[in-house]
């Protein structure tokens, strides 16, 4: 008997299923947490300075992960990040450094992070974080799973935006924060409902109004000077 007719409609049933369960899900994000608003419209006339921004993406799941965890930048954070430097007027010239988990033995890329800090006037050191619970994850993995997708399940991650600002002399100026939560639900029943409520949206919208927020806050309080 030919098996490969019967073979094909049961790998395309497993794909289809497989397909169904990865796109099914909706997410929703909370308010940043500590937005600026400035108390008048007027700006100071800064000079224009040079800027390093030292990038740091950091993973944590609290209660697996005794540290978090350097990873990869997400989906589209560098045209983000572009359009961020929209609220900076005074930078001259500006040199970005992404951190990776390979650096601790990579004394070339050390060296260069070094010198990019020593030869601009102020150093903006991003830290993006985002960190979930563990227990919680693997809680909702297991009634998930365990009931084929059919009882909805919530995964959340906190996004943690902070902005560390330093002098050419290596000294803090001042620190800023921001922070959201994206919640996702997963079920077999929301395929259709995915493409109006898709994570990598919400995603990238945290990160922007994040980012967008912190640098304009710097732009009024004029913190970016020699």
């Amino acid at each position: 008997m030919n098996s490969g007719p019967r073979w094909r409609c049961f790998s395309s049933l497993i794909s289809c299923t497989l397909l169904l369960v990865l796109t099914s899900c909706m997410s929703f994000r909370s308010d940043i947490d500590g937005l600026y608003v400035p108390a008048s419209t007027t700006l100071q006339k800064l000079e224009p300075v040079s800027v390093f921004f030292r990038i740091t993406h950091l993973e944590q799941e609290v209660g697996y992960d005794v540290v978090p965890k350097i990873i990869r930048p997400a989906r589209g954070f560098r045209d983000i990040f572009g359009e961020s430097m929209n609220q900076l007027s005074n930078v001259r010239s500006f040199a970005t450094f992404t951190d990776s988990d390979n650096d601790i033995d990579d004394v070339g890329r050390r060296a260069m992070r070094d010198s990019l800090r020593s030869a601009n006037d102020v150093t903006i050191h991003l830290t993006i974080k985002r960190e979930n619970s563990f227990a919680k994850h693997t809680l909702a993995m297991l009634v998930s799973y365990g009931t084929a997708s059919i009882v909805p399940m919530g995964y959340s991650w906190d996004y943690i935006i902070t902005a560390d600002v330093y002098n050419s002399s290596g000294s803090k100026i001042r620190s800023y924060s921001r922070r959201s939560s994206l919640s996702t639900w997963y079920q077999a029943a929301l395929v259709l409902v995915y493409p109006f409520f898709p994570s990598e949206m919400k995603i990238e919208e945290i990160y922007l109004e994040s980012m967008e927020n912190i640098f304009r806050q710097m732009e009024y309080e004029g913190t970016l000077k020699k």
